[in-house]
């Protein structure tokens, strides 16, 4: 059996791609479907093609002629040229998965659908935006939603089944006119065996705080900064460490936000980290994960934050918060002085933060990428 994944809305700033929770899911999708002897080929542009080569998944890479970088003009040609199929992919066959339910990645997979009917396609619903959002411009907001819509609008006509990326998403594809039929619950899932072995080699803490998320304002990356300028009011060589990728102009935001708040000392930009092990040892060498994000679907980061034995604190979602119950420490969506309250209690009470990282890394396990995987495939397979 063969399967596509069609990844077109990875961007490149310099030099470097980008990767979210959406690139991560399914790109472990992938690998242990591969490992169970799927022939895995990807359509994606060349920054798609550095980040699958960055982190480990071998493939037969098809290749759109698109832009990569972060911009508008590159944004609208993405769009465009998601019309133009390689040749190859015509006669495709066998599971064509588009990882996200943009325009840019259903179009290609309809293509191909409608040229063979024997092939089964698949669409990943990760959110259903709403038109206004927090922490990003209105043309950003007004661009990203027409992109979705079309996307589900084409979808509707030619996928064969929609993934929703949680309980919430499957609820709101019906609310937006997707037939109850075609919608499956999905999850995420976690490298939990690998995550544990790697943070049990680690014995020290050096950094009272970590961030890991696309840098954008609809991730919270501002918020964060202002959380932490709380956080040394009360613990003044408190450090954070943000891991993550984001614009030219985003990574300039940041560093004036620091500069002007004089943090300095206590706040370090790591940008993206493609290798696990150095990602899963930064985590382990930190006491809280700290995710002030406005916006998510299931938050992969959560998970491996937890199985690294992290106690989490976040904005109260309610996306998310029935996947992660009461394992997390929720917070005031938008309130940044009583985030940084939770953090200080945990930073100051060490048996606390023990006792929540233990029961979230417990919490976690049945989230494993090998019953995620397995599970999904049964699932496309019985289409």
């Amino acid at each position: 059996m063969k399967a596509l994944f069609i990844a077109n809305g990875i961007g490149i700033e310099k030099g470097k791609p980008g990767i979210s929770g959406g690139d991560i899911r399914w790109m472990e999708i992938a690998k242990k479907w591969q490992d169970v002897g799927i022939e895995i080929h990807v359509l994606t542009q060349d920054a798609g093609i550095d980040l699958c080569e960055r982190v480990g998944l071998t493939a037969e890479f098809h290749k759109m002629e698109m832009p990569s970088e972060y911009s508008l003009n590159g944004y609208l040609l993405r769009a465009l040229n998601s019309l133009r199929l390689p040749k190859e992919l015509t006669r495709f066959k066998g599971i064509i998965y588009a990882s996200t339910e943009h325009w840019y990645d259903v179009i290609p997979g309809a293509l191909i659908r409608r040229k063979n009917g024997q092939s089964k396609f698949v669409v990943v619903a990760h959110w259903v935006a709403p038109l206004i959002r927090t922490g990003t411009s209105i043309i950003n907001g007004i661009l990203f939603y027409i992109n979705q819509r079309m996307g589900y609008f084409v979808g509707k006509r030619y996928a064969d089944v929609f993934l929703a990326v949680s309980e919430s998403t499957g609820n709101n594809l019906k609310r937006i006119g997707i037939p109850k039929s075609k919608i499956r619950v999905v999850e995420a899932g976690v490298n939990y065996e690998e995550i544990r072995r790697i943070a049990s080699q680690v014995k020290e803490k050096e950094f009272e705080g970590v961030f890991m998320k696309r840098f954008d304002g609809t991730k919270g990356v501002f918020d964060v900064v202002e959380i932490w300028d709380y956080i040394v009011s009360e613990i003044p060589d408190a450090k954070l460490i943000l891991i993550g990728h984001g614009t030219t102009a985003t990574i300039n935001k940041l560093e004036r936000m620091i500069k002007e708040k004089k943090l300095e000392e206590n706040v370090r930009i790591l940008g993206p980290i493609y290798d696990f092990e150095e990602k899963i040892r930064i985590l382990a060498k930190s006491k809280v994960f700290l995710l002030p994000s406005y916006e998510e679907n299931w938050a992969i980061v959560i998970g491996e934050a937890m199985a690294a034995g992290l106690p989490v604190v976040c904005y109260n979602l309610p996306e998310i918060r029935p996947i992660w119950e009461n394992n997390v420490i929720w917070v005031t969506k938008g309130n940044k002085e009583e985030f940084a309250q939770r953090v200080v209690e945990l930073l100051r009470d060490d048996e606390l933060r023990k006792r929540l990282g233990e029961e979230g890394a417990e919490f976690v396990k049945k989230y494993d990428w090998e019953i995620i995987a397995e599970k999904e495939l049964t699932m496309v397979r019985g289409l």
